[in-house]
């Protein structure tokens, strides 16, 4: 079992369907508020885009719903992108593979919106996969709010673009060509906003921030020590 982190999130467990491993996301653990309010949303959100997907290698499958609050599906035998150069490294034919991955994705009409280093398994052979499909955005053309969907959709898309661009950047930033170099250029908004907030706004929670401010006769005056004759040994 995999707990949940914070207390929006799944636990994780692995099981035996069918004769198949697969696994379990389980919200049903989150208090009865964040159930009904939030997670059952998320765990039919992800279905519908599993659903849609079923027929896409590189998509775990979709085997079964417990209830409104647990989705079983396929465990996928892979390995996390690391964060860093150290560690697993994804053969250099990883990254055409994911990209291909990515764009079939928006040709179906679905952004991911969260690809970041966890979502992202490099399987047997080298064979990518998405996971965690919470937070995808599905175009709707000919359904109630498509102009809305189609907005958030082609905003996700984007943000796809430079997530990958920015991951393929870590370990082959030779291998980018025109169109990745222009996503890593092209952050999104919120990026920008949180690099602001990072270097303008979060600075503001440390105490030496607030010490340069204060006039000098105030600031913490460095304590000295009296010597310890005990710690000094014979002389």
């Amino acid at each position: 079992m995999q707990a949940s982190k914070s207390v929006a999130q799944a636990d994780i467990y692995e099981l035996d369907w069918e004769g198949r491993p697969a696994v379990m996301k389980d919200f049903s653990g989150r208090p009865w508020l964040v159930r009904v309010v939030l997670s059952r949303w998320i765990a039919a959100r992800e279905a519908r885009m599993l659903r849609h997907l079923v027929d896409m290698r590189g998509v775990p499958r979709l085997l079964a719903t417990a209830g409104p609050e647990a989705l079983i599906m396929e465990r996928i035998d892979g390995a996390r992108i690391p964060r860093r150069r150290r560690g697993v490294r994804p053969p250099v034919e990883f990254w055409d593979r994911a990209r291909r991955l990515i764009e079939r994705l928006h040709e179906r009409g679905i952004a991911h919106g969260d690809l970041r280093f966890k979502n992202v398994l490099i399987g047997p052979g080298g064979q990518p996969y998405l996971i965690d499909f919470a937070t995808a955005m599905r175009r709707r053309p000919g359904q109630p709010g498509a102009r809305l969907a189609e907005f958030f959709f082609l905003r996700c898309r984007r943000v796809d673009q430079f997530n990958f661009a920015r991951m393929k950047a870590k370990f082959e930033p030779e291998g980018l060509d025109e169109d990745e170099q222009r996503w890593l250029g092209e952050a999104p908004l919120y990026l920008k906003i949180g690099r602001f907030l990072k270097k303008r706004v979060y600075r503001l929670k440390k105490p030496s921030f607030w010490r340069k401010l204060a006039p000098r006769s105030l600031r913490r005056r460095r304590r000295i020590k009296p010597d310890n004759p005990a710690r000094r040994g014979p002389s």
